[in-house]
C-alpha cells in the first residue's frame, strides 16, 4: 500500500492534532526592506480558511516553521502557495494504507517538511499561467519541482485526481487551495514498459518495438523471456554449443518530449555467464528510417557501464542513464543492443521507464 512512498525520500518525523487553526498574524520578520502594502500570503491562507477547511495544512505549516516563507520576508518577492484541503491529507493517508492522518505523520519515514515546502512554489504564478504556460514544472522551496502537463488537459505533479478548486491572489503572491497533496515526484514517468506476467502479454507489448537481428549465427536475437522481473522480461543470449556471434538490437516506440523532459532511461537489468556488455544507443526520430534498412551508424551510443554478471539466475538491478540534452526538446528512439562472439551473456531487460528526472 505504501509504494507511492518510492517517489520520495521522507525524512522527518511530525506529530499534530488537526483542528481549525490560524497561523499567527503578529509574525514579525524584522525586515524593513522591500515591503509591499499586499496582504501577505499567510492572511491570504488565514482568509482562505474561514470554514476551517485548511486547517491541516496551516497546522503543519506553522509547527514546521514554515511561517517564514509564508511570509516571504514582506518584499516583492511574490511566492505561490499551494494549500491542500484536509480531505487531501485524508485521501493520501488512505491511499498509504495508514488508518488516518495522525498515523501518517506520526511514522518516522515521513519526510512532512519536504512535502509541505514542495507545496510552495518560487514564482508568482496565476492559474492561467499555469493553465496556458509552456512551462513544463514548478520550482519550489525543496528543491523537487513539480510537473506540469496539458497534454489534453490541465496534470498537476502527473496525479489527474488533483484539482485547483480555487484561487486568490489578492496577496503578496498567490494562494492555490488544491484537492491533493503534492508529493514530491523524483521520477516524472512519461513511457513504461512491463513485459507483463505470460506470454502473450509480452508479445502484445514487444509489438511496439523493433527487433533488428544485424547478425544471428545462432543462439537468439532480442524476445520474450519468463526470465522477466515479475513474469516475463525481454531477453538475448548469444549461447548455443558455445558462444555464437549475435549482433541484435531492440528498439524502442518512439520517445517524444512534450510536457515532459525525456533525460532519463530506467530499467531493470539482470545477466549470467562471461561475454560482451550490452550497449545503449539513441537516435532522433528525423534520422530513424522506420521502414528502411536499418543503418547503425546513424545512432549515437551512451556512455553506461552495465554490472558485471551475477553468479545465479534472475538477479535483478535498477539502472538509469541519462539521454543527452540534444535529443530533449524533439522524438527519439532508444536501443539496447546484444553483442556476443569471444563470449555469450545472457541479458535479461525488464520494466523499462523514460521520464524527467
Amino acid at each position: 500500500m505504501k509504494n507511492i512512498l518510492k517517489y520520495a525520500s521522507f525524512v522527518f518525523a511530525g506529530m499534530l492534532i488537526f483542528s481549525t487553526s490560524c497561523i499567527d498574524e503578529n509574525y514579525d520578520d524584522s525586515s524593513d526592506v522591500g515591503i509591499t502594502d499586499d496582504p501577505l500570503l499567510l492572511t491570504v491562507i488565514n482568509e482562505e480558511n474561514a470554514s476551517g477547511e485548511l486547517s491541516s495544512f496551516i497546522s503543519l505549516a506553522d509547527e514546521n516553521g514554515l511561517v517564514g516563507a509564508l511570509t516571504s520576508n514582506k518584499t516583492q518577492e511574490q511566492r505561490t502557495v499551494f494549500a491542500p484541503t484536509n480531505n487531501a491529507f485524508a485521501i493520501l493517508a488512505s491511499q498509504l494504507g495508514y488508518d488516518s492522518v495522525e498515523d501518517l505523520l506520526a511514522d518516522d519515514a515521513v519526510n512532512l517538511v519536504e512535502i509541505l515546502e514542495t507545496h510552495i512554489a518560487l514564482a508568482n504564478l496565476s492559474l492561467n499561467q499555469i493553465e496556458t504556460g509552456s512551462f513544463r514544472s514548478i520550482a519550489t522551496l525543496s528543491g523537487i519541482n513539480v510537473p506540469v502537463a496539458r497534454d489534453g488537459g490541465l496534470v498537476i505533479n502527473a496525479n489527474p485526481d488533483l484539482e485547483i478548486l480555487r484561487s486568490n491572489s489578492e496577496g503578496n503572491g498567490t494562494v492555490h487551495v488544491i484537492s491533493r497533496v503534492l508529493l514530491p515526484i523524483r521520477f516524472n514517468i512519461d513511457f513504461s514498459a512491463d513485459f507483463g506476467g505470460d506470454f502473450d502479454a509480452c508479445s502484445a507489448v514487444l509489438a511496439d518495438w523493433r527487433v533488428e537481428n544485424v547478425v544471428l549465427a545462432g543462439g537468439s536475437g532480442w524476445g520474450c523471456t519468463s526470465f522477466g522481473f515479475d513474469g516475463q522480461g525481454i531477453q538475448a543470449n548469444g549461447f548455443s554449443g558455445g558462444p555464437q556471434e549475435v549482433d541484435s538490437w531492440i528498439i524502442s516506440p518512439v520517445q517524444e518530449s512534450n510536457d515532459v523532459v525525456l533525460n532519463t532511461l530506467k530499467f531493470k537489468y539482470a545477466s549470467r555467464f562471461d561475454g560482451p556488455s550490452p550497449e545503449i544507443w539513441v537516435i532522433a526520430e528525423d534520422d530513424y528510417a522506420a521502414d528502411g534498412a536499418f543503418d547503425a551508424s546513424a545512432w549515437t551510443q551512451l556512455e553506461f557501464n552495465f554490472p558485471p554478471p551475477a553468479s545465479e539466475n534472475n538477479v535483478f538491478s535498477d539502472q538509469a542513464v541519462g539521454i543527452p540534452s540534444e535529443f530533449h526538446n524533439d522524438a527519439y528512439r532508444f536501443a539496447f543492443r546484444y553483442i556476443s562472439g569471444a563470449g555469450a551473456t545472457r541479458v535479461t531487460i525488464d520494466n523499462v521507464e523514460v521520464g524527467e528526472e
